[in-house]
């Protein structure tokens, strides 16, 4: 209850501010409105953040969602839930020994050959520890965090109960379809049965090659909130330096992670949905290993092909294309205004294919504008907000593309995600990458 309360407090504070700032741009000039309304951005982003690292849980992977596909939040709220991508504290030992013990008894340990107590990574829902099995073999140990399940059920009560006021300040169609989604990819995450099979179903997948590895399960130290695996070696993904010096090309890396994808999207039409640099290992050969399987999510046939006819369009400008395969996705609302949304197409590809960028590891912010389309929707948001909708699926789809763009960048910075791509997508336009046909029953 008093954790509700505070959430309630923290969301109204922020609704307060704006309302304050909305009464006093009636009454100021139009540049003084801008900045007064560019400074209270800047000091609710700050507050949100504060406050979702404060209650944790799901508030923190709230807040990390909204960093990456929060493309409707004014800058300053991307900028300042960065900060919760990586900074997640993790829990003392005594909280976590429950979940053992509800999964192995009352001497959970004894399951193990040796276990060590301080985690080795932390995360909003659950946190790693290393560990053997009896037989000495190393093995990670994922541990659900303790009350969760009830935690995420009440914080998603306070999330949907100012969900009216959202709507008033976000005027996208059916904007509910975000939590929806959110709500939907945590029960997906909180069952490590389902995790597991996500786990076989990728190793299928990447079965026929020796540079993607993904680890084994445990089944016998697999049980309820616990699921152990294989503990694989390797240095982080956006370790470029480090791979370097272990004579590995990182641009190597970077391609290698772009054909994953499109393996999984637009052949197999499921994909990992959580490509956190945190989630990948690199090793020699190179090889690429793959973590973390609590987001496995399906691709709907409307996405993939509404994808396919956006790379086309995209590589021989054309906006109407395009706009069909925006259409295909599911984006423009029943009531929405198909001209403007055309237009505004035509104009960010004219600017796009005008656009040269040295390097995808540091952009700036007229970069960022040119890529992100804002210039285009200057002083009618409002109107482009209406025409759209959040289609089915594609909470997790730009999730993974927008945190795609970043590592790529990083990886390879002169080319960064669309040169990567270009190769994929050109053979996608040739009909060169079908999709896969559906496994025998």
């Amino acid at each position: 209850m008093v954790r509700s309360l505070r959430a309630l407090i923290l969301f109204w504070t922020i609704f307060a501010s704006y309302g304050l700032t909305f009464a006093l741009s009636l009454v100021v000039g139009k540049q003084r409105s801008e900045r007064l309304f560019e400074t209270a951005h800047k000091k609710n982003a700050r507050r949100l953040t504060r406050g979702f690292s404060t209650l944790r849980g799901v508030f923190i992977k709230m807040g990390q969602v909204l960093g990456v596909t929060g493309t409707f939040l004014p800058a300053a709220f991307s900028e300042a839930l960065e900060d919760l991508q990586d900074k997640v504290p993790p829990r003392p030992f005594a909280e976590i020994e429950g979940r053992l013990c509800e999964a192995f008894g009352s001497d959970p340990l004894a399951r193990f050959g040796s276990f060590e107590r301080e985690p080795i990574a932390a995360a909003s829902l659950a946190q790693v520890h290393r560990a053997t099995a009896r037989d000495g073999r190393p093995i990670a140990v994922k541990v659900l965090y303790p009350n969760i399940e009830r935690l995420i059920a009440s914080d998603l009560r306070v999330m949907r109960s100012v969900l009216p006021v959202i709507r008033l300040l976000v005027p996208i169609a059916r904007v509910e379809r975000i939590l929806d989604q959110l709500e939907a990819m945590l029960a997906r995450e909180t069952d490590y049965a389902h995790e597991r099979q996500n786990m076989e179903r990728l190793r299928g997948i990447f079965a026929g090659r020796k540079d993607v590895v993904i680890p084994t399960v445990f089944p016998e130290l697999t049980q309820g909130g616990v699921l152990s695996m294989s503990f694989e070696e390797g240095m982080k993904i956006n370790d470029v330096e480090g791979q370097r010096a272990a004579g590995i090309e990182p641009e190597t890396i970077g391609k290698l992670l772009v054909e994953c994808y499109f393996e999984m999207l637009l052949r197999q039409r499921v994909f990992h949905a959580d490509p956190h640099p945190g989630n990948f290992l690199v090793r020699q050969g190179p090889t690429l290993v793959i973590l973390d399987f609590g987001a496995v999510e399906e691709v709907t046939p409307s996405l993939a092909e509404g994808m396919t006819m956006v790379v086309k369009g995209v590589l021989t400008r054309s906006d109407e294309l395009v706009l069909s395969g925006v259409e295909r996705m599911g984006f423009v609302s029943a009531t929405g205004d198909r001209e403007l949304l055309k237009a505004v197409g035509h104009e960010y590809l004219k600017v796009l294919s005008g656009t040269k960028i040295a390097d995808f590891s540091r952009l700036d912010r007229e970069a960022m504008e040119k890529l992100t389309g804002f210039r285009q929707v200057r002083g009618r948001l409002r109107a482009v907000m209406k025409s759209v909708e959040y289609p089915d699926g594609y909470f997790y789809v730009e999730r993974t593309l927008i945190m795609l763009f970043g590592l790529a960048g990083h990886l390879a910075p002169r080319q960064g995600l669309p040169g990567l791509v270009l190769p994929y997508a050109s053979r996608a336009l040739a009909g060169g990458f079908r999709p896969a046909p559906p496994p025998a029953p």
